[in-house]
C-alpha cells in the first residue's frame, strides 16, 4: 500500500469512526492532544469534538470522495442529523507525526438537483491514477485566479469543455454559458461572488480542490469548490459556500482558514 493510500485509509476510517459510528475513543486513537479546529462550530481541542457528538445524538456522515494531498486529506459528504436538514461537506484535515492535527469544515443544506437533474454529490468519486496531479493544479490555479480573483468569467470559456461542463451547483445548469450567465446576473443585481485568495488545494488525480475567501454582498465568505480536470480542461464542479462569523465566540481566533 502506497503511503498516500495508508493516509487515506487512516483519515477516512477516523472520520468514519467518530462521525458515522459515534465512536469518540476514536478521538484518542486518531487526533492529536492539540488538535486545532476551524470550523465555526467547533473550538479546539478533542473534548469540544466529544461534547458535539453527544450533543447531536442522530448526527451520521457519508463519504463520497476522499483526496490525499501530501499531509492533507479532503473529505466530501453528506452530514444528517446534524441540525434540521442533511448538509453538504468538505473536512480537510492535516496529519503530522501520524496523528490528525488541524480541521477545516465547509457545510451547505443538501438542495435538490439542478436544472440539469445533477445533485450536490453524484457523478465520478475516483481520483484515478491516469492523470498528472501537479499539472492539474497548475490548470486550475491559473484558471481560478483569472476568472474568479480577477474577475474575468469568460476564463470558464477558455478552460472549460463548453457545453459538456458538468455543475452540481443548485442554482446552475449544465455548460460554461449557464455558469458565466449566472455570475453576470449576480454581478449585476450587486451580488457578485468576490474572492480576495486561496488559501490551499488539495489535488489527487483528476481532482483540485480550492479552499478560498471572499465575500458576498460585503459578507465574508468561504469557499470550497471540487474541480475535475478531463483533458487538460476544468470538467465538472461541485461546492460548497458558506458565511464566516465575524463575532469571536463563533469563529474563534482562527476563523475557518
Amino acid at each position: 500500500m502506497t503511503k498516500a493510500n495508508t493516509l487515506r485509509d487512516r483519515v477516512a476510517r477516523a472520520h468514519h469512526e467518530l462521525f458515522a459510528l459515534r465512536d469518540t475513543g476514536a478521538l484518542d486513537r486518531y487526533f492529536s492532544p492539540r488538535f486545532i479546529d476551524h470550523s465555526p462550530r467547533v473550538r479546539n481541542g478533542q473534548d469540544i469534538l466529544r461534547k458535539l457528538i453527544h450533543n447531536y445524538p442522530t448526527m451520521t456522515h457519508e463519504a463520497h470522495r476522499v483526496l490525499v494531498d501530501g499531509d492533507l486529506v479532503a473529505i466530501h459528504g453528506r452530514y444528517t442529523g446534524f441540525g434540521d436538514q442533511p448538509m453538504m461537506s468538505f473536512d480537510i484535515y492535516r496529519v503530522a507525526d501520524n496523528h490528525i492535527v488541524e480541521h477545516w469544515h465547509g457545510l451547505t443544506p443538501e438542495a435538490p438537483p439542478n436544472a440539469s437533474g445533477r445533485t450536490q454529490l453524484d457523478g465520478p468519486t475516483e481520483p484515478g491514477s491516469s492523470q498528472d496531479t501537479e499539472k492539474n493544479r497548475e490548470l486550475v490555479t491559473a484558471f481560478f485566479k483569472r476568472a474568479l480573483i480577477d474577475g474575468d468569467y469568460d476564463a470558464f470559456t477558455r478552460y472549460g469543455n463548453g457545453a459538456q461542463f458538468r455543475q452540481h451547483s443548485p442554482d446552475i445548469a449544465d455548460g460554461t454559458v449557464a455558469v458565466v450567465d449566472f455570475l453576470n446576473q449576480l454581478r449585476e443585481d450587486g451580488k457578485a461572488l468576490q474572492y480576495s485568495r486561496i488559501h490551499r488545494t488539495v489535488a489527487e488525480g483528476q481532482f483540485v480542490l480550492t479552499h478560498s475567501e471572499g465575500s458576498i454582498a460585503g459578507e465574508r465568505h468561504a469557499y470550497f469548490e471540487l474541480w475535475r480536470v478531463e483533458d487538460g480542461k476544468i470538467a465538472e464542479l461541485w461546492d460548497v459556500i458558506m458565511p464566516v462569523p465575524e463575532d469571536g465566540q463563533a469563529a474563534h481566533k482562527h476563523g475557518i482558514f
